[in-house]
């Protein structure tokens, strides 16, 4: 008596996924935007944009709260520099930058 045939297991790349979903069960992203409420507008992008700007006009360059208690240790000669911290940093920055 012969043995009843097993189904073949569907490989990667044969066979045509559905409309929704992929080969593996899962929904393609889509960078699409349908029309209708929550698609963007340029006046939204704009608003956001003018937003961001005033927010880094407002944000200052120096951090006083960091810089002055290490201006206040050099000009006391109280700062002292780990050379070996030092080297560290300026050969991983030169390897980085390469």
């Amino acid at each position: 008596m012969k043995k009843p045939k097993k189904p073949k297991k569907r490989r990667p790349g044969t066979g045509s996924p559905s409309a929704k979903q992929n080969w593996k069960g899962v929904r393609p992203w889509s960078c699409c935007f349908l029309p209708g409420s929550g698609a963007p507008t340029l006046q939204r992008n704009d608003a956001l944009i003018e937003q961001v700007r005033q927010i880094v006009a407002a944000t200052p360059e120096v951090r006083p709260e960091i810089v002055e208690p290490l201006r206040q240790a050099v000009e006391q000669g109280a700062y002292e520099i780990d050379a070996r911290k030092l080297a560290n940093c300026l050969i991983t920055k030169i390897i980085l930058d390469c």
